[in-house]
């Protein structure tokens, strides 16, 4: 395991330098002199050199990787152009808005997925089954953004329940109609891979001899079935999860929600390059991390899985 892990660690840390070379070039692709497309038409001489300098860009190339990450190594990515506050203050101040969201869709992926997943395999070949399985289909194929307009219209317009967009304090208000569109994807993909591996275990050997001995069904499908589904199920959630915490750009911006997706956007609008660089380093280093998680999670589960056969 500790080998296993060091391996991990060594791979996800010549990911993340390849990902900083790449985020690092950002700035040199856009045309023209990046100080000036970052000031403005008519920004002064004196506010072109400050961003020069705040940039490295008078450094060769690799000198300004070199220094990129010595600065990272102490968590340091610069400034913003525009408010001059750290971007690691900027990131700390929006990050919490992105966890809230990406947890909280991910509780009502896991709970609604699992449950109609289990419905649905039950069910098999009932009109609950279609049903659930036509819905699963609909929330897979539709955009993000459909699904964002279409819960906003619903809920907020017609019905007047839920409050269209923003965030305010610990309203939990604010974050149902944004939790539930970036989660619906999930969902669908949690049903569909719970009805497949379920109806898979229930026709097992082991299960059988549970229903012999007379187990209750409800007990038979909570209890012995589903830990044997576990797995694909905690690899979807923490792989959306992973994906969420990098910003949810879509459903931010469209609900006005205050995390770092909705940053990416008015960071791009503005041109603030260092803080475009940070959003995209942060979840490139969360979905990689999620990732290493998911690999040793896999591990313990499946050497659990051996311990606990029969013999």
């Amino acid at each position: 395991m500790p080998t296993a892990l060091i391996k991990r660690l060594s791979l996800l840390l010549g990911i993340m330098l390849g990902a900083v070379l790449v985020v690092h070039t950002l700035i040199y692709l856009i045309p023209g002199d990046p100080a000036i497309m970052i000031a403005g038409d008519y920004a002064n001489p004196e506010d072109i050199r400050a961003i020069r300098n705040e940039l490295a860009l008078n450094d060769p190339f690799f000198i300004r990787y070199l220094h990129y990450l010595k600065r990272l190594s102490v968590l340091d990515m610069g400034k913003s152009v525009y408010t001059g506050a750290p971007v690691t203050e900027i990131l700390r101040e929006r990050f919490p808005a992105t966890l809230a969201l990406a947890v909280i869709a991910m509780i009502i992926a896991g709970i609604t997925g699992i449950t109609f997943g289990i419905i649905s395999a039950v069910w098999k070949g009932r009109a609950a089954d279609y049903l659930i399985l036509w819905s699963s289909s609909v929330f897979i194929s539709t955009p993000i953004f459909v699904t964002c307009f279409v819960l906003s219209l619903v809920f907020s317009y017609y019905l007047n329940l839920l409050p269209p967009s923003g965030k305010q304090g610990m309203n939990p208000l604010y974050i149902i109609l944004p939790a539930l569109a970036l989660g619906s994807r999930s969902i669908a993909l949690i049903v569909r891979v719970v009805r497949n591996e379920l109806l898979e275990v229930l026709r097992t050997n082991y299960i059988k001899a549970a229903r012999s001995l007379g187990f209750h069904e409800t007990r038979i499908i909570l209890v012995f079935a589903l830990k044997n589904i576990i797995a694909p199920v905690l690899t979807i959630i923490l792989l959306d999860f992973g994906a969420y915490l990098g910003g949810a750009v879509v459903t931010e911006t469209i609900f006005s929600w205050p995390g770092i997706g909705r940053l990416l956007i008015i960071a791009l609008h503005k041109r603030d390059i260092p803080v475009v660089q940070g959003v995209i380093l942060l979840g490139t280093f969360l979905f990689l991390a999620i990732g290493i998680a998911i690999e040793i999670l896999q591990g313990v589960l499946s050497k659990n899985s051996r311990e606990n056969a029969p013999a």
